[in-house]
């Protein structure tokens, strides 16, 4: 017997207990809540039936739900055209699963007189079976099962995967619950239990807020409401929560100062007390807002303070209805409630923050601290490394605080270094990070820049300090010694970057300080590089570059439906050199333009060689740099390869890195905006490594997104990859955006990202990079996912 599967034993599934079980009303409440008995079909179970019988390898799965008299088929995967039924429970093995609350693996169920008998599985030879029940909030509501037509040994593994599975629909069931619960009018301590759960949870404060809103919308459904929160030095409240409000009205309280006259939110934080306007057309609070009242129908509001443990305004709970009413004692002490419970999550929250920014951040000055540094630095060499562009680092110390301190005291001293660190962040860039990463030093780093702009803040920095008089005396006025490093391509780790300008910065203290100096940017690497960036220029003429393809499938259909065109490299001497070595260097040198232009030309020219000789209309998927962007001759690159090609303008997807898009120039606007015109596609690549992919998403005129594969890597166990990917998946197709995969190299990784209703997948699973005559093979050999 298979330890935690039970086999099947006539009495402990005696029909009689069977019947107890269905029949509990404590089960049958709970599966009432869930709403899904006699439900129609939907994708989010198909997914999990689906990923059962993958896992498992078997060709039927079934999630199916019981109530006192029958078995409800909510999704099937093997058997067509019986989804959405109901049966009578006793054609089902899933009846023994409900009476006896554990998993039941049989390896051949003809073993079975009773087994053997029952309809269901018998109609359809089904001789395997092995099932689990569905429980939530401790009741038996349904079962996960598979089955398949031959004998097979279960083993301890495959119970343990499919009750994971069922836990997981569990899980998924108990939200659905958790949502009824908030809307029956005696759910109010569920709704708030949830609500206490998601704070202990540290959920983010805005999945708190949303449930408090819903909250007093499940008590009341005509009511809409909303938290605003109040910043305490501007006097003014901000967005915290509102999922039914129109967002144009929502849009139109960011930033009101509150007063007693600004609506009910605003008078309730400017009195820190409840304030009803039972109707707003004739409540003077309201008259500045009418028109806005008037356009979205709202008649009533009533607001409560959202106070802290101190007494302190947070800010407030408003409700809206569209006709005139004021709120019964039952509404006000619901929303007393609601507002005590949005107060304790914006504590927690702040309290985290406060502690989050404490171990990162240098009390002193209130910069960032090494521990931060060092985590952003290495974030900003690896998109450095990915994108092909330089950042810089500047190591600033202060040359004679010792002095100041000795002298003047240590008050002074650090009101010098406070004043030193508000100098140099106002010499910086917008996105640079400025760092106290010592007593006396401060880092600077500074992304996709060049030297002579490095040298420039470098500059600016040396002259803010010099003119600082915050020591207060003759003589003892702060300099810095500043040691500037550029790194192109992100070549070296963090550590050894802050190495290369700290010895910079001592060349400038050497020197007498109150100066920069610019360090070396390849260490003992140096040599190779400028072999390699000599062997590069002659590569393309000497016929050592050559093309490789990877495909891109979808999961919808399983059918390949792209590549991307990658560039390679094999020199006679150094043998392969990697993209991640020359691609930066021919970016740093312009290289990048000339090889830009023979990629477009040899891949459209290769893809539809390869259209021909296969029959498959795949897309051709191209990397550009943002150097090749701005190039005056990209576009009549694209426009010569298209027609030269043949290639159709729709089938051509550009990738680019966010990097191209940050403060993109009018060169680069343009390039992004004709290559709409002409029909070619363009790809987000690297999603979600970057600090404004949220932003790109949703500004630029964007096709598609490239999950990064450093995402895809952790699935299906790491839950946070997890939670990433879904909600980028989400994200992107609310914005009508299509998501590939990137990376995928298991099959679980496959089905998971499947589920998660991924649109394309690229990877290892599917194939290498293959030469475009290799892929032509592969092709013709009708590869699917």
């Amino acid at each position: 017997m298979i330890q935690g599967a039970v086999l099947y034993d006539p009495e402990r599934f005696r029909p009689d207990r069977l019947a107890a079980v269905l029949t509990d009303p404590a089960r049958l409440d709970v599966l009432r809540r869930t709403g899904l008995m006699d439900s129609a079909p939907e994708e989010a179970f198909d997914r999990w039936a689906a990923l059962a019988a993958r896992a498992l390898r078997t060709p039927v799965a079934l999630v199916t739900l019981f109530d006192d008299t029958r078995q409800y088929l909510k999704s099937v995967v093997g058997i067509d055209d019986v989804a959405g039924i109901s049966a009578p429970p006793e054609l089902a093995i899933c009846q023994y699963v409900i009476a006896g609350g554990a998993p039941l693996a049989v390896d051949d169920t003809r073993a079975h007189a009773e087994l053997a008998a029952i309809a269901g599985p018998r109609h359809y030879g089904l001789v395997s079976y092995a099932g689990t029940p569905i429980v939530v909030h401790g009741q038996r509501v349904g079962s996960l099962c598979v089955s398949q037509h031959d004998p097979r040994t279960w083993t301890q593994d495959d119970v343990a995967l499919l009750g994971s599975v069922a836990e997981a629909i569990a899980s998924e069931i108990a939200l659905r619950v958790a949502a009824e619960d908030l809307r029956r009018a005696n759910g109010v301590v569920a709704a708030h239990n949830r609500i206490h759960e998601l704070i202990a949870a540290d959920a983010p404060l805005g999945d708190i807020l949303r449930e408090v809103v819903l909250s007093i919308e499940g008590f009341d459904p005509r009511l809409r409401g909303s938290v605003l929160l109040l910043d305490p030095i501007l006097r003014t409240v901000h967005h915290g929560a509102a999922p039914t409000l129109p967002a144009s009205y929502v849009a139109q309280l960011e930033g009101l100062v509150i007063g007693p006259e600004v609506g009910s939110c605003g008078a309730a934080a400017h009195h820190a007390t409840e304030i009803v306007s039972a109707d707003i057309e004739s409540d003077p609070k309201w008259q500045p807002f009418l028109a806005l009242t008037r356009e979205h129908g709202l008649r009533s509001c009533w607001s409560f303070p959202i106070l802290g443990a101190a007494g302190d305004v947070l800010g407030t709970f408003g409700v809206y209805d569209r006709v005139p009413r004021a709120p019964t004692e039952q509404h006000r002490q619901f929303l007393r409630d609601a507002a005590q419970l949005a107060g304790i999550a914006i504590e927690r929250q702040r309290a985290t923050e406060e502690l989050v920014h404490r171990a990162t951040h240098d009390p002193l000055t209130g910069l960032p601290n090494r521990t931060l540094l060092f985590d952003r630095l290495t974030h900003a060499l690896a998109r450095a490394r990915r994108s092909g562009t330089a950042l810089a680092v500047l190591f600033i110390d202060l040359d004679r605080l010792k002095l100041v301190n000795d002298t003047l005291g240590h008050d002074v001293g650090d009101r010098v270094l406070r004043d030193v660190a508000e100098r140099v962040a106002g010499c910086v860039r917008p996105g640079d990070t400025v760092a106290r990463f010592g007593g006396d030093e401060l880092l600077v780093v500074a992304e996709d820049i060049d030297a002579d702009t490095a040298a420039a803040i470098a500059e600016r920095v040396v002259e803010a300090v010099a003119r600082s008089t915050s020591a207060g005396a003759d003589g003892l006025a702060p300099t810095v010694s500043v040691g500037v490093v550029v790194i192109p391509g992100g070549e070296v780790d963090a550590h050894e970057a802050v190495r290369r300008a700290d010895e910079a910065m001592y060349a400038a203290k050497d020197e007498g300080g109150n100066r920069h100096r610019h360090g070396h940017a390849h260490g003992d690497g140096a040599g190779r590089r400028l072999e390699v960036e000599a062997a590069l220029r002659g590569a393309l003429d000497r016929g050592e570059l050559h093309l490789v393809a990877q495909p891109v499938a979808a999961f919808a259909s399983g059918e390949v439906t792209g590549i991307e065109a990658l560039l390679r490299w094999t020199h006679p001497t150094f043998g392969v050199v990697g993209p991640d070595e020359f691609i930066p260097i021919a970016e740093e040198t312009g290289l990048i333009d000339a090889l830009g232009a023979w990629v477009l030309r040899e891949s459209c020219a290769a893809t539809v060689a390869l259209r021909e000789a296969t029959g498959r209309d795949v897309a051709l998927a191209v990397n550009v740099s943002p150097r090749q962007l701005r190039h005056p001759a990209f576009l009549s690159a694209i426009e010569g390869a298209l027609a030269d090609s043949g290639l159709p303008a729709e089938q051509l997807v550009v990738e680019i890195t966010e990097t191209a898009l940050l403060g993109s120039d009018l060169a680069t606007g343009h390039a992004i905006a004709a290559l709409g015109d002409l029909g070619v596609r363009l790809v987000l690549d690297d999603f979600g490594t970057g600090f404004s992919s949220l932003s790109m998403l949703k500004e630029q005129p964007i096709d598609g997104i490239k999950i990064d594969r450093s995402f895809v890597a952790g699935l299906p166990g790491d839950a946070s990859s997890g939670a990433i990917v879904a909600a980028v998946v989400g994200m992107a197709h609310a914005l009508g955006r299509s998501v590939t995969a990137e990376g995928i190299e298991t099959s679980e990784q496959l089905a998971f990202l499947k589920a998660l209703g991924c649109d394309l997948a690229q990877g290892y699973l599917l194939s290498r990079p293959l030469p475009f005559d290799e892929l032509r093979t592969w092709l013709m050999t009708a590869q699917r996912i």
